[in-house]
Protein backbone atom coordinates (compact mmCIF):
# COMPACT_ATOMS: atom_id res chain seq x y z
CA UNK A 1 0.00 0.00 0.00
CA UNK A 2 1.18 3.48 -0.43
CA UNK A 3 2.04 4.18 3.27
CA UNK A 4 4.67 1.57 3.18
CA UNK A 5 5.44 2.37 6.77
CA UNK A 6 9.32 3.32 5.68
CA UNK A 7 11.01 4.39 8.73
CA UNK A 8 8.45 2.79 11.26
CA UNK A 9 10.95 0.67 12.89
CA UNK A 10 13.65 3.57 13.24
CA UNK A 11 10.42 5.34 14.96
CA UNK A 12 9.74 2.73 17.41
CA UNK A 13 12.88 2.70 18.52
CA UNK A 14 13.76 6.09 18.76
CA UNK A 15 10.66 6.38 20.59
CA UNK A 16 12.41 4.06 23.46
CA UNK A 17 11.03 1.04 22.65
CA UNK A 18 13.68 -0.53 22.07
CA UNK A 19 13.95 -1.08 25.97
CA UNK A 20 11.15 -3.15 25.72
CA UNK A 21 12.72 -6.46 26.32
CA UNK A 22 13.36 -8.76 22.71
CA UNK A 23 11.33 -12.33 22.78
CA UNK A 24 12.11 -14.81 20.07
CA UNK A 25 8.50 -15.69 17.97
CA UNK A 26 7.76 -18.37 16.29
CA UNK A 27 4.58 -17.72 13.49
CA UNK A 28 2.91 -20.16 11.45
CA UNK A 29 1.82 -18.80 7.60
CA UNK A 30 -0.34 -21.10 5.58
CA UNK A 31 -1.21 -20.60 2.00
CA UNK A 32 -3.08 -22.82 -0.08
CA UNK A 33 -1.06 -22.26 -3.52
CA UNK A 34 2.30 -24.47 -4.35
CA UNK A 35 5.60 -22.95 -3.54
CA UNK A 36 7.18 -22.37 -6.99
CA UNK A 37 3.90 -20.11 -7.52
CA UNK A 38 4.53 -15.81 -7.16
CA UNK A 39 2.34 -16.33 -3.75
CA UNK A 40 5.05 -19.31 -2.32
CA UNK A 41 8.04 -17.13 -3.67
CA UNK A 42 6.62 -14.08 -2.29
CA UNK A 43 6.26 -15.95 1.01
CA UNK A 44 9.68 -17.04 1.63
CA UNK A 45 10.40 -13.58 0.64
CA UNK A 46 8.74 -12.22 3.86
CA UNK A 47 10.20 -14.64 6.26
CA UNK A 48 13.10 -13.77 4.55
CA UNK A 49 13.05 -10.25 5.48
CA UNK A 50 11.18 -10.39 8.79
CA UNK A 51 13.90 -12.69 9.77
CA UNK A 52 16.68 -10.30 8.81
CA UNK A 53 14.91 -6.99 10.43
CA UNK A 54 14.27 -8.65 13.33
CA UNK A 55 17.75 -9.73 13.40
CA UNK A 56 16.92 -13.33 13.78
CA UNK A 57 14.14 -12.95 16.46
CA UNK A 58 11.08 -13.54 14.61
CA UNK A 59 11.07 -17.34 13.07
CA UNK A 60 8.04 -17.15 10.19
CA UNK A 61 7.31 -20.97 9.36
CA UNK A 62 5.72 -21.43 6.35
CA UNK A 63 3.23 -23.90 5.14
CA UNK A 64 2.28 -24.66 1.32
CA UNK A 65 -0.35 -26.34 -0.42
CA UNK A 66 -3.18 -25.92 1.63
CA UNK A 67 -0.59 -28.26 4.64
CA UNK A 68 -3.07 -26.67 6.96
CA UNK A 69 -6.27 -26.81 5.39
CA UNK A 70 -8.08 -24.52 3.07
CA UNK A 71 -8.99 -21.34 2.92
CA UNK A 72 -12.01 -21.01 4.54
CA UNK A 73 -10.52 -23.34 7.36
CA UNK A 74 -7.29 -21.07 7.47
CA UNK A 75 -9.45 -18.04 8.00
CA UNK A 76 -11.36 -19.51 10.23
CA UNK A 77 -8.11 -20.19 12.37
CA UNK A 78 -6.67 -17.15 11.52
CA UNK A 79 -10.29 -14.97 12.86
CA UNK A 80 -10.05 -16.93 16.14
CA UNK A 81 -6.62 -16.72 16.80
CA UNK A 82 -5.35 -20.39 16.36
CA UNK A 83 -3.12 -19.49 13.40
CA UNK A 84 -0.72 -16.62 13.51
CA UNK A 85 -0.52 -15.61 9.39
CA UNK A 86 -1.97 -16.64 5.83
CA UNK A 87 -2.31 -15.78 2.11
CA UNK A 88 -5.64 -15.96 0.09
CA UNK A 89 -7.94 -14.41 -1.96
CA UNK A 90 -9.82 -11.35 -1.17
CA UNK A 91 -13.07 -13.00 -2.22
CA UNK A 92 -13.06 -15.45 0.81
CA UNK A 93 -13.07 -12.62 3.03
CA UNK A 94 -16.45 -11.47 1.43
CA UNK A 95 -18.89 -13.63 4.04
CA UNK A 96 -17.74 -11.74 6.62
CA UNK A 97 -16.86 -8.64 5.22
CA UNK A 98 -19.20 -7.77 2.21
CA UNK A 99 -17.39 -4.96 1.13
CA UNK A 100 -14.60 -7.25 -0.22
CA UNK A 101 -16.78 -8.03 -2.61
CA UNK A 102 -15.69 -5.01 -4.52
CA UNK A 103 -12.78 -6.92 -5.76
CA UNK A 104 -14.95 -9.80 -7.46
CA UNK A 105 -17.32 -7.30 -9.22
CA UNK A 106 -17.36 -8.61 -12.90
CA UNK A 107 -15.69 -6.80 -15.24
CA UNK A 108 -15.05 -3.69 -13.01
CA UNK A 109 -11.66 -3.43 -13.70
CA UNK A 110 -9.79 -2.76 -16.76
CA UNK A 111 -6.18 -2.97 -16.42
CA UNK A 112 -3.60 -3.36 -13.45
CA UNK A 113 -3.17 0.37 -13.15
CA UNK A 114 -7.23 0.60 -12.08
CA UNK A 115 -6.89 -2.27 -9.68
CA UNK A 116 -4.14 -0.68 -8.19
CA UNK A 117 -5.46 1.99 -7.54
CA UNK A 118 -8.00 0.65 -5.45
CA UNK A 119 -5.66 -1.41 -3.67
CA UNK A 120 -3.07 1.17 -2.44
CA UNK A 121 -5.36 4.15 -2.09
CA UNK A 122 -8.04 4.95 0.73
CA UNK A 123 -10.40 2.06 -0.51
CA UNK A 124 -8.04 -0.41 0.25
CA UNK A 125 -6.90 1.13 3.51
CA UNK A 126 -11.43 0.82 4.16
CA UNK A 127 -11.37 -2.32 4.00
CA UNK A 128 -8.44 -3.50 5.69
CA UNK A 129 -9.52 -1.57 8.83
CA UNK A 130 -12.88 -3.39 8.44
CA UNK A 131 -11.04 -6.73 8.89
CA UNK A 132 -10.02 -5.81 12.45
CA UNK A 133 -13.81 -6.63 13.31
CA UNK A 134 -13.18 -10.20 12.98
CA UNK A 135 -10.05 -10.69 14.35
CA UNK A 136 -7.55 -9.94 11.52
CA UNK A 137 -4.95 -7.33 10.52
CA UNK A 138 -4.42 -6.50 6.78
CA UNK A 139 -0.92 -6.55 5.73
CA UNK A 140 -0.65 -6.21 2.31
CA UNK A 141 -2.10 -6.55 -1.11
CA UNK A 142 -0.48 -8.96 -3.38
CA UNK A 143 -1.46 -10.02 -7.21
CA UNK A 144 -4.12 -12.73 -8.38
CA UNK A 145 -4.31 -11.59 -11.56
CA UNK A 146 -7.33 -11.31 -13.66
CA UNK A 147 -9.48 -14.61 -13.78
CA UNK A 148 -9.87 -16.60 -16.75
CA UNK A 149 -11.96 -19.83 -17.97
CA UNK A 150 -10.46 -23.31 -18.71
CA UNK A 151 -13.13 -26.19 -19.60
CA UNK A 152 -13.07 -29.85 -21.10
CA UNK A 153 -15.51 -29.69 -23.52
CA UNK A 154 -15.37 -27.55 -26.30
CA UNK A 155 -13.72 -23.75 -27.11
CA UNK A 156 -15.29 -20.82 -26.24
CA UNK A 157 -15.52 -18.50 -28.88
CA UNK A 158 -19.04 -17.09 -28.64
CA UNK A 159 -21.24 -16.48 -25.09
CA UNK A 160 -23.21 -19.77 -26.19
CA UNK A 161 -20.19 -21.83 -25.71
CA UNK A 162 -20.41 -20.88 -21.78
CA UNK A 163 -24.33 -21.70 -21.36
CA UNK A 164 -24.83 -25.19 -19.82
CA UNK A 165 -21.07 -25.85 -18.68
CA UNK A 166 -20.60 -27.16 -15.05
CA UNK A 167 -18.06 -24.45 -13.38
CA UNK A 168 -16.07 -24.31 -10.39
CA UNK A 169 -16.53 -20.98 -8.59
CA UNK A 170 -15.49 -19.77 -5.25
CA UNK A 171 -18.12 -20.64 -2.65
CA UNK A 172 -19.37 -16.65 -2.54
CA UNK A 173 -22.48 -15.48 -3.88
CA UNK A 174 -21.45 -13.01 -6.39
CA UNK A 175 -19.08 -15.38 -8.35
CA UNK A 176 -22.26 -17.90 -8.26
CA UNK A 177 -24.78 -15.29 -9.81
CA UNK A 178 -21.85 -13.97 -11.70
CA UNK A 179 -22.02 -17.44 -13.96
CA UNK A 180 -25.54 -17.84 -13.64
CA UNK A 181 -26.39 -14.68 -15.81
CA UNK A 182 -24.19 -15.67 -18.32
CA UNK A 183 -25.79 -19.32 -18.63
CA UNK A 184 -23.17 -21.61 -17.27
CA UNK A 185 -24.21 -23.97 -14.04
CA UNK A 186 -21.94 -22.57 -11.22
CA UNK A 187 -20.56 -25.48 -8.40
CA UNK A 188 -19.02 -23.84 -5.51
CA UNK A 189 -16.58 -25.31 -4.14
CA UNK A 190 -12.95 -25.24 -2.18
CA UNK A 191 -10.12 -24.89 -4.41
CA UNK A 192 -8.52 -27.63 -2.94
CA UNK A 193 -11.26 -29.82 -4.66
CA UNK A 194 -11.03 -28.55 -7.54
CA UNK A 195 -8.32 -30.67 -9.39
CA UNK A 196 -10.01 -33.78 -8.54
CA UNK A 197 -13.68 -32.54 -9.46
CA UNK A 198 -12.08 -32.04 -13.26
CA UNK A 199 -10.67 -35.23 -13.13
CA UNK A 200 -13.61 -37.03 -12.05
CA UNK A 201 -16.30 -34.77 -14.16
CA UNK A 202 -17.96 -33.74 -11.50
CA UNK A 203 -17.45 -30.27 -13.10
CA UNK A 204 -16.42 -29.51 -16.57
CA UNK A 205 -14.90 -25.96 -15.74
CA UNK A 206 -13.24 -24.01 -13.60
CA UNK A 207 -11.99 -20.17 -13.79
CA UNK A 208 -8.72 -18.88 -12.03
CA UNK A 209 -5.96 -16.34 -13.01
CA UNK A 210 -3.49 -18.46 -15.41
CA UNK A 211 -0.73 -18.80 -12.94
CA UNK A 212 -2.81 -21.54 -10.89
CA UNK A 213 -4.04 -23.04 -14.25
CA UNK A 214 -0.63 -23.84 -14.66
CA UNK A 215 1.05 -24.39 -11.24
CA UNK A 216 -1.90 -26.77 -10.17
CA UNK A 217 -1.82 -28.51 -13.94
CA UNK A 218 -5.41 -27.93 -14.70
CA UNK A 219 -4.17 -28.22 -18.07
CA UNK A 220 -4.24 -31.74 -17.56
CA UNK A 221 -8.01 -32.25 -16.53
CA UNK A 222 -9.05 -29.49 -19.40
CA UNK A 223 -8.71 -29.03 -22.94
CA UNK A 224 -9.67 -24.97 -23.68
CA UNK A 225 -8.30 -22.02 -21.97
CA UNK A 226 -10.64 -18.63 -22.71
CA UNK A 227 -8.82 -15.18 -21.71
CA UNK A 228 -11.88 -13.56 -20.32
CA UNK A 229 -10.24 -11.47 -17.86
CA UNK A 230 -13.84 -11.26 -16.12
CA UNK A 231 -12.49 -10.72 -12.32
CA UNK A 232 -9.77 -9.47 -10.60
CA UNK A 233 -9.74 -11.18 -7.08
CA UNK A 234 -6.44 -10.15 -5.29
CA UNK A 235 -4.32 -12.16 -2.47
CA UNK A 236 -3.85 -10.74 0.65
CA UNK A 237 -1.22 -11.43 3.49
CA UNK A 238 -3.36 -11.59 6.71
CA UNK A 239 -2.53 -11.70 10.41
CA UNK A 240 -4.53 -12.44 13.49
CA UNK A 241 -5.23 -9.38 15.61
CA UNK A 242 -4.89 -11.25 18.57
CA UNK A 243 -1.16 -12.36 17.62
CA UNK A 244 -0.20 -9.49 16.17
CA UNK A 245 -1.76 -7.45 19.48
CA UNK A 246 0.33 -9.28 21.53
CA UNK A 247 3.95 -8.37 19.30
CA UNK A 248 5.79 -4.84 20.74
CA UNK A 249 5.51 -1.77 18.94
CA UNK A 250 8.60 -2.07 17.23
CA UNK A 251 8.34 -6.14 16.35
CA UNK A 252 4.68 -5.25 15.01
CA UNK A 253 6.84 -2.33 12.58
CA UNK A 254 9.18 -4.74 11.37
CA UNK A 255 5.88 -7.50 10.45
CA UNK A 256 4.48 -4.11 8.51
CA UNK A 257 7.24 -2.78 6.67
CA UNK A 258 8.07 -6.29 5.37
CA UNK A 259 4.86 -7.08 3.87
CA UNK A 260 5.06 -4.11 2.63
CA UNK A 261 8.52 -4.35 0.99
CA UNK A 262 6.81 -7.63 -0.73
CA UNK A 263 3.89 -5.83 -2.02
CA UNK A 264 5.76 -4.74 -5.45
CA UNK A 265 8.20 -7.49 -5.83
CA UNK A 266 5.41 -10.25 -5.48
CA UNK A 267 2.58 -8.03 -8.35
CA UNK A 268 6.26 -8.07 -10.42
CA UNK A 269 6.38 -12.03 -10.45
CA UNK A 270 3.08 -12.32 -10.61
CA UNK A 271 2.41 -10.23 -13.79
CA UNK A 272 5.37 -10.61 -15.60
CA UNK A 273 4.87 -14.50 -15.68
CA UNK A 274 1.07 -14.36 -16.61
CA UNK A 275 1.41 -13.98 -20.23
CA UNK A 276 3.81 -16.05 -20.65
CA UNK A 277 1.90 -18.51 -19.15
CA UNK A 278 -0.99 -18.10 -20.86
CA UNK A 279 0.36 -18.09 -24.63
CA UNK A 280 3.50 -20.08 -24.32
CA UNK A 281 3.71 -22.65 -21.06
CA UNK A 282 -0.29 -23.50 -21.41
CA UNK A 283 -0.25 -23.77 -25.18
CA UNK A 284 2.83 -26.18 -24.81
CA UNK A 285 1.16 -28.31 -21.75
CA UNK A 286 -1.56 -28.63 -24.46
CA UNK A 287 -4.23 -25.92 -24.55
CA UNK A 288 -6.35 -24.28 -27.13
CA UNK A 289 -6.18 -20.52 -26.48
CA UNK A 290 -8.95 -18.78 -27.35
CA UNK A 291 -10.09 -14.29 -26.62
CA UNK A 292 -13.66 -13.50 -26.74
CA UNK A 293 -14.08 -11.17 -29.75
CA UNK A 294 -14.82 -7.67 -28.27
CA UNK A 295 -18.54 -8.32 -29.38
CA UNK A 296 -18.58 -11.04 -27.38
CA UNK A 297 -17.07 -9.20 -24.64
CA UNK A 298 -19.65 -6.34 -24.31
CA UNK A 299 -22.42 -8.98 -24.40
CA UNK A 300 -21.14 -10.54 -20.95
CA UNK A 301 -21.06 -7.21 -19.82
CA UNK A 302 -24.46 -5.79 -20.66
CA UNK A 303 -25.31 -9.87 -19.12
CA UNK A 304 -23.21 -9.16 -15.63
CA UNK A 305 -24.40 -5.14 -15.53
CA UNK A 306 -27.54 -6.61 -13.38
CA UNK A 307 -25.21 -8.38 -10.93
CA UNK A 308 -22.77 -5.63 -10.33
CA UNK A 309 -26.09 -3.64 -9.47
CA UNK A 310 -27.48 -6.17 -7.49
CA UNK A 311 -24.02 -6.87 -4.78
CA UNK A 312 -23.36 -2.54 -5.31
CA UNK A 313 -25.80 -2.42 -2.34
CA UNK A 314 -24.02 -4.87 -0.03
CA UNK A 315 -20.62 -3.74 -1.01
CA UNK A 316 -21.96 -0.37 0.12
CA UNK A 317 -22.60 1.91 -3.21
CA UNK A 318 -20.69 4.24 -2.00
CA UNK A 319 -17.47 2.53 -1.85
CA UNK A 320 -18.19 1.40 -5.16
CA UNK A 321 -18.51 4.70 -6.64
CA UNK A 322 -15.19 5.48 -4.73
CA UNK A 323 -13.62 2.67 -6.74
CA UNK A 324 -15.10 4.17 -9.46
CA UNK A 325 -13.57 7.86 -9.32
CA UNK A 326 -9.96 6.03 -8.34
CA UNK A 327 -10.00 3.84 -11.60
CA UNK A 328 -11.13 6.62 -13.63
CA UNK A 329 -8.33 8.77 -12.48
CA UNK A 330 -5.73 6.10 -12.83
CA UNK A 331 -6.64 5.26 -16.27
CA UNK A 332 -7.50 9.18 -17.41
CA UNK A 333 -3.88 9.43 -18.91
Amino acid sequence: MKHLWKGAVAVAFATGLNMVPAQAQEARLAYVPVESHPVGQAVNRFAELVKEKSEGRINVQTFPGGSLGNEPQTQSSLSGGFLEMMVGPTSNLVGAVPEFGIFDLPFFYPSFEAVDAVMDGPVGDKLFKRLEDIGIVGLAYWDNGFRHMTNAVRPINTVEDIKGLKIRVIPNPLFIKTFEAVGANPVPLPYPELYNALESGTVEAQETPVGLTYSDKFYEVTKYLTLTGHVYSPYVLLASKSWFDGLNEADQAIIKEAAAETEPYQRGLSRDAADNIANVKLVEEGLEVTTLPPEEQQKLRDMVAPVIEEFSGSIGADLVEEAREDIKAATAE
